[in-house]
């Protein structure tokens, strides 16, 4: 039971949560149903966003013993640190979760071959995040390319799954949400940025310091504001821009908050629910 437990909390299944939101957002833009195609593409998204997981936790075991202070949403699991799990169980993990969402690319291909393929972009970069020989999150893209992955692939894969197209009204919402999440990126690696500095782990935030990254945070959070806005001005009331910046803002407030008290429980968890509540908004826009 406690292996079980700890394997479970090894897949950080509140992470989770954006997949499934990212992908029901491209799903409501197509304005159809198609349940075996959801499924499938449902499927694949989770299964390559766990493979990252995975990966992420057998490559970073070294860094993350550095870790002082970890919180829900930052610093690892802390599964294998805590010699819970052996480190093999992760790799192997990662294997499996990778045939899965190879397996499910497969079947989806039958009926969606842009969707299929995309779900293996995302699994090469599910990998390429963490591991040699790229290693993006030490490349200074990696936030770059997890944020196109999430926000960008992930709503594409739910649209094509779903026989849809990518248009307008799934591509303003795709712009907004690369923005907010490349801010939740940030967030994330500023309560381990002097940790991560010290053992050489050159993040973004390591990369360009404290208080350019809150700056920059700032400003993606105000960009993705200006973009709502602006395209919710060019459309009639109510339209989804406006149901995703109501329920955005006072998280995106209190994250801003909690950046500059320090208060990295409080800034993690506002960055991941100003995510999901603008992700939601626009979900909710969508489907009126």
């Amino acid at each position: 039971m406690q292996s079980l437990l700890a394997f479970i909390r090894l897949s950080r299944p509140h992470f989770l949560m954006g997949g499934v939101l990212m992908f029901a957002l491209g799903a409501a833009a197509a304005g159809q149903f198609d349940p075996v195609g959801y499924a499938l593409g449902q499927a694949m998204v989770t299964a390559a966003q766990v493979t990252a997981h995975y990966v992420n936790e057998y490559a970073d075991l070294e860094p993350d013993r550095a870790i002082t202070h970890r919180t829900l949403f930052s610093g690892g699991s802390g599964v294998l640190v805590g010699g819970l799990l052996r480190p093999s169980v992760a790799l192997r993990a990662a294997w499996v979760s990778t045939g899965l969402a190879v397996c499910a690319a497969l079947a989806l291909a039958f009926s969606s071959l842009p969707a299929a393929l995309l779900g293996l972009v995302a699994v090469l970069v599910s990998w390429s995040y963490s591991m040699p020989p790229l290693r993006l999150l030490g490349s200074g893209f990696g936030e770059v390319a997890a944020s196109a992955v999430v926000a960008g692939i992930v709503p594409v894969i739910g649209a094509l799954a779903q026989g849809g197209e990518v248009t307008a009204p799934l591509s303003w919402p795709i712009a907004t949400l690369f923005l907010v999440h490349m801010a939740m990126m940030l967030a994330f690696e500023l309560p381990d940025l002097d940790t991560d500095a010290t053992i050489g782990k050159r993040v973004l935030a390591v990369r360009i310091g404290r208080s350019r990254t809150q700056v920059l945070i700032v400003v993606l959070l105000a960009s993705a504001g200006f973009l709502i806005v602006g395209r919710g001005l060019k459309a009639e009331w109510p339209a989804p821009e406006w149901a995703a910046l109501l329920v955005g803002l006072p998280s995106a407030t209190v994250m801003i908050v909690g950046m500059i008290r320090k208060r990295s429980g409080l800034l993690t968890i506002a960055a991941v629910a100003t995510l999901v509540l603008v992700a939601g908004g626009f979900i909710y826009g969508l489907l009126r």
